[in-house]
């Protein structure tokens, strides 16, 4: 059973742009996303309980939300998420609620470079 994230909150999201192959890396197909089209031409990506959406061009996806909680979360970080985000150019920080507080950092990323702050609230 992985340790989830119960929510996700964005603080910014700037030109995050990833490689779409990047997201399907893993050897745990199984663990692979999911994707459809809206009616607006946007790709939405789904793990289980949560969802990345945006637009492709050129194969990367030039990412307008992400949301990563829910059931498998924890899971899909570590799998999927985090190493896609390391293809990635622009700058993300999320701030993530695991488990009911148990643990509350944010999620940085800048063009691929990946860390992880424990904040307070």
């Amino acid at each position: 059973m992985s340790y989830n994230i119960d929510t996700c909150k964005l603080k910014k999201l700037e030109n995050l742009c990833i490689p779409i192959e990047s997201f399907f890396k893993h050897e745990r197909t199984d663990w692979h996303p999911t994707l459809d089209d809206d009616e607006n031409g946007n790709v939405i990506l789904y793990l289980m309980e949560s969802k990345i959406k945006g637009k492709v061009i050129d194969r990367m996806l030039h990412v307008e939300k992400i949301n990563i909680s829910g059931e498998g979360s924890g899971t899909e970080m570590d799998l999927i998420v985090e190493p896609a985000l390391q293809d990635s150019t622009g700058e993300l920080i999320a701030s993530c609620v695991w488990e009911g507080g148990d643990t509350i950092n944010q999620l940085i990323v800048k063009d691929g470079i990946t860390k992880w702050k424990d904040i307070a609230i």
